[in-house]
């Protein structure tokens, strides 16, 4: 395991050799500039620390996360300021967006399903401001194999989630698990929490201590054959059973997760997870490039920009705009970037504004139409870089309505 979760910056530095996600908890402002400004400061603190991704707040569609009631809305604005802080800051640190409880709603709108808090996300554009989609898909008290279809609150809910991002042509888009797990009964360790507030509304989780290490070894298993969208799995927790009793209760669900005993010394599950089958990812980064449209564009189907331009103006005219972003990338590479070669008669010739990018750059695509007849034209502009030695290709597209009209000609 090459990841590790934080929560305070200073247990950065508790894991050399480990690429790190930070969770970074947020509050909804009541001064928007001072909250930028604190945002600006904390990430800069993260980036110099060194972190390589951050999940930007946690569960926010419970009420015990989002104080005053779970808003998609209202998360996605503080999603976007966090996206833009942290990639001012350093383009190459991975952004994810804080990962959802699975859920059902109920009564009283302190919980929001969690299908459809992501769905209200998308709704208002959160798709832009991650790279990953974070999500927590325990298991409860089914195993990991359960059908999603016959179980509403099972591990494999995430392919439901899924199936939403592909609804909505981000099939593409990496969902990383940043917290999943079974809660093994404390009355195996001789604490008996029955009727215990600490535990209220998890019992029914409980599953013996035999079954949660086998479960978690069957997850990763289940999940390195079927889920290739997947990025990291975070198995929650390692450690909290070792808090005092004072921070956390005995009966806190938050123990019975742990992999350690509140001495230190490893669980069945801990031994299990370190026992089993492994070998190094396949997974391998995306090269993606963001539109950001120009005056006058739209986006047709296929989240593709198209650009109205009169036929035969005389000069190479901007008609596309991308941004290279970081969609799991451990590292800063050089991407390649040169307009593909279309043998199709009277192309409009195309140029970009750069040959070589990195992550957070921009590219201008331009557009020569001086010899061009009316038509529908897709101008493709390709990107290659290499990951691990291999060879690694994406491409940005603008479709150009080449229009016999009175359109003025942009300077």
């Amino acid at each position: 395991m090459d990841w590790v979760k934080v929560y305070d910056a200073p247990q950065v530095d508790d894991y050399p050799g480990l690429r790190v996600l930070f969770r970074l908890d947020l509050d909804w402002p009541t001064d928007w500039e001072y909250f930028r400004q604190d945002m600006t400061r904390r990430v800069r603190e993260l980036v110099a620390l060194g972190v390589d991704a951050i999940e930007v707040h946690n569960e926010p569609n419970l009420a015990l996360e989002w104080p005053h009631g779970p808003n998609a809305w209202e998360y996605v604005q503080m999603l976007r300021l966090a996206y833009q802080a942290i990639k001012a800051a350093d383009p190459t640190v991975i952004v994810v967006s804080g990962g959802l409880a699975p859920t059902l709603t109920t009564p009283d709108h302190r919980a929001i399903n969690d299908l459809d808090f992501a769905r209200e996300m998308l709704d208002n554009g959160a798709a832009q401001y991650f790279d990953a989609f974070g999500y927590h898909p325990y298991g409860f008290d089914q195993p990991p194999e359960a059908d999603p279809a016959a179980h509403e609150l099972t591990f494999r809910r995430v392919e439901r989630l899924y199936a939403l991002l592909e609804s909505y042509g981000l099939g593409d888009k990496p969902i990383w698990l940043t917290e999943f797990g079974w809660l093994r009964d404390p009355a195996e360790s001789g604490v008996n929490c029955q009727g215990d507030p600490a535990l209220a509304g998890f019992e029914w989780m409980r599953v013996p201590l035999a079954t949660q290490a086998e479960y978690t070894v069957r997850a990763f298993a289940y999940a390195d054959r079927h889920w290739p969208w997947a990025g990291p799995m975070f198995l929650w927790n390692l450690d909290w059973q070792m808090y005092g009793t004072d921070i956390e209760p005995a009966c806190s669900h938050l123990r019975w997760f742990s992999l350690l005993e509140s001495d230190g010394t490893p669980t069945a599950t801990y031994r299990a997870v370190a026992a089993m089958p492994r070998r190094v990812s396949a997974y391998r980064p995306r090269l993606e490039a963001r539109p950001l449209l120009l005056p006058g564009q739209t986006l047709s189907a296929g989240n593709v920009p198209t650009y109205p331009l009169a036929a035969f103006c005389p000069n190479a005219v901007a008609v596309g705009q991308f941004q290279i972003v970081n969609t799991g990338w451990p590292a800063q590479v050089t991407i390649a970037v040169e307009p593909a070669t279309l043998d199709a008669p009277r192309m409009p010739g195309v140029v970009v504004s750069a040959a070589q990018v990195r992550f957070g750059d921009r590219v201008v695509i331009y557009a020569d139409v001086s010899d061009t007849p009316p038509g529908v034209y897709l101008l493709v502009v390709n990107l290659r870089t290499t990951f691990e030695g291999r060879p690694l290709s994406g491409n940005a597209r603008v479709l150009l309505q080449v229009e016999n009209s009175p359109i003025n000609c942009p300077a």
